[in-house]
C-alpha cells in the first residue's frame, strides 16, 4: 500500500503557477529526489506533503496513522540545547557525532550559525525511527565528507520511505529510486537516478525539437498552397492564411531558462605572477587551534579544492585570502594586480532588507537597460526585481550574491560551499564557465562532482594541519585517511602504509575474518530493515528492531573502515 497518493495538485502563488495537474505515489521504499529550477516550488511540494500547506486543487490520499519527519530548509528549533532538541537516545549522540556537532551538545540552538542550525535539525530528524516517511530539503547542505556518507547510509537504509530535495547529483544517483523534476512546462517523473534522469530530460528535449520541426514544416506547406490559390479565391482563404501566419509567428511560452546562464558577461583582469601568500599563518576559534604556521602560495592559473571535517577553520582559511580577517599570527601578501570575489558561505555580503534592483543598481536607483537585461539573463524574471531579498528562495539569493561577485569581475574567485542551495541547472553553468576562468579559484566544497569536474588539486584542513590529497575521484577516500602527508611515490606510499609492523599472512588472515563478519552484519542488516517494513510490528518490536539496526549499521561502517585501512596497507606493501 502506498504511503502518499497525490492526484492532480495544483498551487500558485501570487501570478506565479508552481506546478498543475502534478500526480504520483509515494512507496513504502521509495527513495524521491525532487529537482527543480530556483523557486520552482520544490521546498513548498514537501510543505503541502507534510499538510503545512495547502493546495489550489487536487487531493492527497494518506496511509492511516502517516507519521513523517519534515527538514526545513532553514529550521526553527526554538532555544532549547543541541542535545535537547536531537534528544539522548543512542541514536540522536550517534548522529550528533556523525554530523559534527558532539561539541555544541550543550549549547543553545540560537547561538549557533545557520549550518549547525540545519545540522542539529537533520540529527534530529535522522534517528526518527519512528517515522514511516522522510522529507529532507537540502539535506547535504553545511556537511563534511564524514557526515555526507552518514546521511546517504542513513537515507539508503531507513526503514520507511524518503523524499529528498537535493543539488547533489552524487547522491541523487546513489540514493534515488526516482526523481521528480517540477519545470516550467510541466513535471516529469522518472524510475532511477541522476543518470536515468539525464537520459530521460534528453529524450524528451530531442522529440520536442522533432515535434516543432515537424509542426513547422506543416505549417509553412499549407501556408504555400493557401497562397498558391489565393488569386482565383482571394477572399475565401484570408481567415486561413492568418491563421497560418500565427502559427509560424506563434511566441514560445517565456522561459527564462532556455538561454544559458550569463556568465560569459563577465571579464578578468590580467592576474600577474604573484597572487597571494600566506606566510605561518595561524588561527583559532573559542580559545582553540584551528590551524598553525600555514605556508601556502596560490599561482595565477591555480585550482585548489579545500575540504575538512566542519569546524576545522576552512571558510576561516578563505576569509582571511578574502582580507575580510586578519591572521593572529603570521602574514598575508598580495600581488598588485589581484582583484578578489568572495561568494562566502551564507550570503552574509546581500542585505536582505534591500530589493534585487537595489542591489543591482544600488539603494534607491533604477535599473537601466543593460542591468535590467543582464538579470533576465541571470534567470530573474521582472517580477523579481523589486521583492526584497528575503522574500527569495535560498537558491535565488545565492545566484543573486553570485551575480553580484562576478559583475566587479575579480580575476581570484573565493567560493565558500558554492554548491549551497543552487539549483542543478546553475552548478552546471557554473562548472561549465570556471573551465574558462581566466585566473585563480579556491573553493571550500564537499560536493564530489564539483570537485571533480573543477578543481585540479585538493587540501585537507584538520586538527593535525593541512594534507595534501591531489585531486580527482580518490580524494573523497583520501579525506578520510590520517596521515599528515600524502606521500607522492608508490615507494613512499608503502613505506608509510607498512606501520603496523603486522606480517603480509597476518594481514590477509585479518581482512578474511573481516569479511566474514561483514556478510554476516550485512544480512542481519536486511533482516531487520525486512522487519521494520511488516505492518503488523507491535510499537514495542518496532522499538527494539530500530535499535538494532542503528546498532548494526554502526558496526557495519565501523568494520568498512577497518577493511579499507588493512586493504591499503596491503596494496601498499604489493
Amino acid at each position: 500500500m502506498n504511503l502518499l497518493d497525490v492526484s492532480n495538485i495544483s498551487l500558485s502563488f501570487a501570478d506565479k503557477n508552481l506546478f498543475s495537474d502534478l500526480s504520483f505515489t509515494i512507496g513504502p521504499k521509495d527513495r524521491l529526489a525532487v529537482l527543480g529550477i530556483n523557486g520552482s516550488g520544490k521546498s513548498t511540494l514537501l510543505a503541502v506533503l507534510a499538510e503545512r500547506e495547502k493546495v489550489d486543487s487536487g487531493l492527497i490520499r494518506r496511509q492511516k496513522n502517516l507519521t513523517l519527519s519534515l527538514l526545513l530548509q532553514r529550521p526553527q528549533l526554538g532555544d532549547e540545547t543541541v542535545s535537547g532538541a536531537v534528544g539522548e537516545k543512542w541514536e540522536g549522540r550517534a548522529a550528533m557525532d556523525r554530523l559534527g556537532l558532539a561539541s555544541l551538545s550543550d549549547k543553545k540552538i540560537s547561538s549557533l550559525s545557520g549550518g549547525e542550525q540545519k545540522r542539529a535539525a537533520l540529527a534530529a530528524i535522522l534517528h526518527d525511527q519512528n517515522a514511516d516517511l522522510l522529507l529532507l530539503d537540502e539535506p547535504t547542505n553545511h556537511l563534511d565528507i564524514e557526515g555526507i556518507e552518514y546521511l546517504e547510509t542513513v537515507m539508503t537504509n531507513f526503514a520507511g520511505a524518503v523524499v529528498f530535495v537535493s543539488h547533489d547529483r552524487h547522491l541523487i544517483n546513489r540514493v534515488a529510486t526516482k526523481t521528480l523534476e517540477i519545470a516550467t512546462d510541466g513535471c516529469y517523473m522518472t524510475e532511477g537516478g541522476y543518470q536515468e534522469h539525464l537520459a530521460a530530460k534528453a529524450d524528451r528535449t530531442e522529440k520536442a525539437e522533432r515535434d516543432e520541426s515537424t509542426r513547422l514544416i506543416l505549417a509553412r506547406k499549407e501556408l504555400a498552397w493557401l497562397q498558391r490559390g489565393a488569386r482565383a479565391r482571394r477572399r475565401k482563404p484570408k481567415s486561413r492564411i492568418a491563421i497560418a501566419h500565427r502559427t509560424l509567428e506563434v511566441e514560445e511560452k517565456k522561459d527564462f531558462r532556455k538561454s544559458s546562464l550569463a556568465l560569459n558577461e563577465f571579464q578578468q583582469q590580467r592576474l600577474g605572477r604573484k597572487v597571494v601568500d600566506l606566510e605561518l599563518v595561524s588561527m583559532s576559534a573559542g580559545g582553540n587551534p584551528l590551524f598553525e604556521d600555514v605556508n601556502l602560495s596560490l599561482s595565477s592559473n591555480d585550482r585548489l579544492g579545500v575540504v575538512g571535517p566542519n569546524g576545522s577553520g576552512k571558510s576561516t582559511l578563505l576569509s582571511l585570502i578574502a582580507g575580510v580577517r586578519t591572521p593572529e599570527k603570521g602574514m598575508v601578501t598580495y600581488g598588485s594586480t589581484v582583484r578578489i570575489g568572495y561568494f562566502d558561505q551564507m550570503g552574509e555580503i546581500l542585505d536582505r532588507d534591500l530589493t534585487v534592483e537595489e542591489v543591482i543598481a544600488g539603494p534607491g536607483a533604477r535599473l537601466d537597460y543593460k542591468q535590467a537585461s543582464l538579470l533576465r539573463r541571470f534567470w530573474f524574471e521582472p517580477a523579481t526585481y523589486r521583492a526584497q531579498i528575503r522574500t527569495l528562495s535560498g537558491g535565488e539569493q545565492r545566484r543573486l550574491q553570485l551575480l553580484e561577485v562576478l559583475a566587479a569581475e575579480p580575476n581570484v574567485l573565493l567560493l565558500d560551499e558554492p554548491t549551497n542551495d543552487l539549483d542543478i541547472d546553475t552548478l552546471r553553468a557554473l562548472e561549465d564557465w570556471l573551465d574558462t576562468f581566466d585566473g585563480a579559484l579556491v573553493a571550500v566544497t564537499h560536493d564530489r562532482v564539483f570537485l571533480e569536474r573543477v578543481v585540479d588539486h585538493v587540501v585537507a584542513v584538520g586538527t593535525d594541519g593541512f594534507r595534501e590529497l591531489g585531486a580527482g575521484e580518490a580524494v573523497w577516500e583520501q579525506a578520510r585517511s590520517k596521515p599528515k602527508i600524502t606521500p607522492r611515490t608508490k615507494k613512499d606510499r608503502a613505506a608509510s602504509l607498512n606501520s603496523s609492523g603486522r606480517s603480509m599472512p597476518t594481514l590477509r588472515h585479518e581482512i578474511k575474518e573481516l569479511e566474514v563478519d561483514l556478510d554476516r552484519l550485512g544480512g542481519e542488516r536486511d533482516v531487520l530493515i525486512a522487519r521494520l517494513a511488516q505492518k503488523e510490528l507491535s510499537h514495542e518490536a518496532r522499538l527494539e528492531t530500530s535499535t538494532r539496526l542503528a546498532e548494526a549499521l554502526e558496526q557495519l561502517m565501523l568494520l568498512e573502515d577497518k577493511w579499507l585501512a588493512i586493504s591499503e596497507e596491503i596494496e601498499g606493501r604489493g
